[in-house]
């Protein structure tokens, strides 16, 4: 099974259900070889606001609208498992976020109310708040 390398702040189109294309952003190593992932989407009425990303600079360049991280989507997942989620033809990765933003990205998971209590745990791990 093939691998792809991973840094924390990195992007990746992931082919998911129900539209496939979805981008997640690697926030946390979670593990020798495994990192938490959260999703990035449009900005909806019902959306969590708790992380707002603009288009920018500091941003991948796939945002090109308001968008939000969307906390009830992250996941947990190593290199081999991402390889076979990347969508076909994607760059890899799609783009990286600049150390401000995964930041902002990082505190919004911490107060998010959707970022399920396992992840959480695991992110205060790796930013050593526990």
């Amino acid at each position: 099974m093939s691998s792809i390398p991973i840094n924390v702040g990195d992007a990746f189109l992931i082919d998911t259900p129900p539209n496939g294309q979805h981008l997640y952003i690697a926030i946390a190593q979670t593990s020798d070889t495994k990192y938490l992932f959260v999703n990035i989407t449009t900005r909806k009425p019902n959306s969590e606001t708790v992380c707002i990303l603009l288009p920018g600079a500091d941003v991948p360049n796939f945002i090109v609208r308001e968008s939000v991280v969307a906390y009830q989507y992250a996941r947990e997942m190593d290199a081999t498992i991402l390889a076979s989620l990347i969508t076909s033809g994607s760059p890899i990765p799609k783009g990286n976020c600049s150390p401000a933003v995964l930041s902002k990205i990082q505190q919004g998971g911490l107060i998010s109310k959707r970022l399920k209590n396992k992840y959480k745990t695991l992110l205060k791990s790796y930013l050593g708040i526990v």
